[in-house]
């Protein structure tokens, strides 16, 4: 008999396999999704010792029970049951092959081409919605190779060869960690690899780059022995360096001098015990030296401070004693600071330094008021609880008037602050026109008169009228802010902190805007399976003493949406200002839970003058098609020299270099100035402003700019502007040059 090979694939299970009636999927191909085969007996079955009704009952299966198949002969299949094996008629046994999914931790994917959502882990399955390419989402089951997927309002399953981890990378300015415990250094930002180093605790790294991975862990880039690893924010914090009066140590014990601060970095040499050294600077205990003609860091809690003799020429009145921005030699490095109160938001540790590695003293409880005159570099404070000196960690304090907040808005839960926004509100056109009319005319605000609109878009979408009117007048100070007039963009939906003019989305009318931002808000912040949601209402957010949200003390829509802790407390008074709470007949409906799909992007773009000059501060990939990044058609090196002709509503450039277009969206506005930094672009900020054929108002007008419009600067053989006094050179679209007043121009992506 030949022997029967087949690659990849055993003989053993392939009979087994064919025996099941199970499909064989193509050897170069994956399975379309996990299933199990499961046999029962649908009445009560003899299981016999051959395949024949003639043969030895063995027992009787009852009706109901699974079993399990072992292979086929003819209409029999053999099976086993209970601890025997024999053969059954296949016409009292079901077979039923299920689907099976494994839950996942929660992972982000970003899809590589756009990908049919399906209604179940399998190509015969209904589209529910196809969810385009570079979409970030999150899976939380597996099923053979599909993931488990929402995306808008639905839930459904995506094919694995559509979607790549998603893994966010942010720049940094240079930032000092320490180890506070044995930590690994990887290769990359998750533990898929085996490690590359073990780093004891207390040794300083820097670092230029946070990664958040797919899995939501966060890691920090730093650079060890000249080269880049990466290691876990839960294994290090943040430390800061600092410089004092010169101060001589001696040491107690032989001590090692290292290239940077950690016993993990280099050996230079030993500085012999009972040698003294001088230093003006340290790294939290690691202080900087020269000793041996090597410069590196040494472990001061190996030396004593030398203590200055009477006849040394010093005098009381010298030096830094008493000052509030040098650190006492005795102190972990920090600020002295004025005598302020904080308040535990929790149960919270005291310890003998600033370090959750260091000694423990005891336990402060929560809610107990503690007194500080010393800030460390990390963010700890130095404080006496108890009868023991020690520190606590800043980021479980809050200030007296955050305490007293968070107890005033939680004893008043019946309020705006915690009215459910799905409900349908009880305040009419007139209520909302009256009160924008009190601070803004038809001649000077996009919102006046748009109580209709906001009532019809809140009710399309199942939001509350009078919440969404409330945050588009706070959002653009009654329609008359310069994003709102330019863009007819009344929420500020777009307007990064670092650009917020460019980087705001441009709608074509107010009515557009007010019914994209229902719809988002509906499925974003008021949608529980959104990652955003975190509670139907405004809510408030509370920081600690070191300006972070404390995530438990935090909720509502203002945890995500504003950075500013009293958002909702703001959008809450414009509420109470249109229609008192008592009034709202909201308090009384029934939530609109209905989701609707996230709305599109609104098309439309911010043109620039054709001569916007702008230097890559990082390498820039480029497309020749908007929209695709299959492949990369060139590429913006660092220190190069571009033009910006175009901004997108959905954050694509379009740009020159060399004498091309391209476009690319490798540069987020967010964070721009880590990728470019445009030189000549200004915004002119008058109703109308005159260009002079001189530096002065005596100068011919030569042209006029309007209000928002764009306008290139004239740049010197270094692109830098060229000016007069306070005058701008500028050059028309027309080609004409002029001068412009800066009084009236706003620089712009300028940092």
């Amino acid at each position: 008999m030949k022997q029967l090979r087949i690659i990849g694939l055993s003989l053993f299970l392939l009979v087994g396999m064919l025996a099941g009636g199970i499909s064989i999927p193509a050897l170069s191909g994956e399975a379309d999704a996990a299933t199990v085969t499961t046999y029962t007996t649908t009445a009560n079955l003899n299981l016999r010792k051959s395949a024949s009704t003639s043969s030895s009952v063995i027992l009787t299966i009852p009706k109901g029970k699974k079993i399990t198949y072992v292979s086929t002969s003819g209409s029999w299949y053999k099976v086993k049951y209970s601890s025997k094996t024999g053969y059954v008629s296949s016409k009292y046994v079901k077979k039923t092959t299920t689907t099976t999914s494994t839950a996942i931790k929660k992972t982000k994917f970003k899809t590589t081409a756009n990908v049919n959502l399906r209604s179940k882990a399998s190509t015969s399955g209904s589209v529910l919605t196809t969810i385009p390419k570079g979409k970030v989402v999150t899976a939380t089951a597996k099923s053979g190779s599909w993931y488990k997927v929402t995306y808008g309002s639905k839930t459904g399953w995506v094919k694995s060869t559509y979607v790549k981890e998603y893994y966010k990378y942010t720049t940094t300015a240079k930032t000092l960690y320490k180890t506070t415990k044995t930590a690994t250094l990887r290769s990359t930002p998750d533990t898929k690899k085996a490690s590359v180093y073990s780093i004891t605790a207390d040794n300083v790294f820097q670092s230029t780059q946070k990664v958040v991975n797919s899995i939501g862990e966060t890691w920090y880039r730093v650079s060890y022995k000249s080269k880049n690893y990466f290691v876990q924010s839960t294994f290090v914090t943040k430390v800061t360096a600092s410089s004092f009066s010169k101060l001589t140590y001696k040491a107690n014990t032989a001590s090692a001098l290292y290239s940077y601060a950690g016993s993990k970095h280099t050996k230079l040499t030993t500085v012999p015990k009972g040698a003294t050294i001088s230093t003006t600077y340290r790294i939290g205990n690691w202080y900087k030296t020269t000793y041996g003609g090597k410069t590196g860091y040494v472990w001061i809690k190996n030396f004593s401070k030398v203590t200055a003799s009477s006849d040394s020429g010093s005098t009381s009145g010298s030096g830094s004693t008493g000052s509030t921005n040098t650190t006492p030699p005795d102190l972990p490095s920090g600020t002295t600071i004025t005598k302020v109160n904080y308040v535990t938001t929790s149960n919270l540790n005291l310890r003998a330094s600033d370090s959750s590695s260091s000694t423990l003293l005891g336990t402060v409880p929560e809610g107990t008021t503690l007194s500080t005159t010393y800030k460390t570099s990390n963010g700890w404070f130095q404080v006496t609880y108890s009868g023991k000196t020690g520190f606590v960690s800043g980021n479980y304090l809050v200030t007296e008037a955050n305490a007293a907040k968070i107890k005033s808005y939680e004893s008043n839960q019946d309020s705006y602050l915690f009215l459910d926004l799905r409900k349908k509100s009880s305040v009419t056109a007139a209520q909302i026109n009256a009160y924008i009319a009190k601070s803004a005319t038809s001649t000077n605000s996009v919102l006046h008169g748009q109580g209709a609109t906001i009532i019809a878009a809140a009710e399309k979408y199942g939001v509350n009228a009078l919440y969404l009117a409330a945050h588009a007048i706070h959002e653009s100070n009654y329609g008359k802010s310069t994003i709102s007039m330019a863009k007819n963009n009344l929420f500020g939906f777009g307007a990064y902190d670092l650009a917020p003019f460019v980087g705001a989305v441009k709608y074509s009318t107010i009515k557009s805007n007010i019914e994209f931002i229902a719809q988002e808000m509906k499925a974003t912040y008021l949608n529980p399976s959104n990652w955003k949601y975190k509670g139907a209402y405004l809510g408030y957010t509370i920081k600690n003493v070191n300006g972070t949200r404390i995530d438990s003390l935090s909720k509502g829509m203002n945890f995500y949406y504003a950075s500013d802790s009293n958002w909702g407390n703001a959008i809450a008074s414009h509420m109470t200002g249109m229609l008192s709470y008592s009034n709202e007949g909201a308090k009384n409906q029934a939530a609109n839970t209905t989701v609707p799909s996230r709305p599109a992007y609104p098309s439309g773009k911010d043109v620039f003058p054709t001569g916007i000059i702008a230097v890559a501060k990082a390498n820039i990939s480029l497309y020749s098609t908007k929209g695709s990044t299959s492949t990369v058609a060139a590429t913006i090196p660092k220190g190069a020299t571009f033009n910006l002709l175009e901004k997108w509503n959905d954050y694509w450039l379009t740009v020159k270099y060399n004498g091309k277009t391209y476009y690319t969206n490798k540069i987020s506005l967010s964070s721009y100035n880590n990728y470019m930094s445009v030189k000549n672009l200004a915004r002119v900020t008058a109703s109308s402003l005159n260009v002079r054929s001189s530096a002065s108002t005596t100068g011919t007008i030569v042209g006029t700019l309007d209000k928002f419009e764009y306008v290139e600067l004239v740049v010197n053989s270094s692109n830098t502007p060229i000016t007069s006094g306070s005058w701008y050179k500028v050059k028309l679209e027309d080609g004409t040059i002029g001068w412009c007043s800066s009084t009236y121009l706003i620089r712009e992506l300028n940092k």
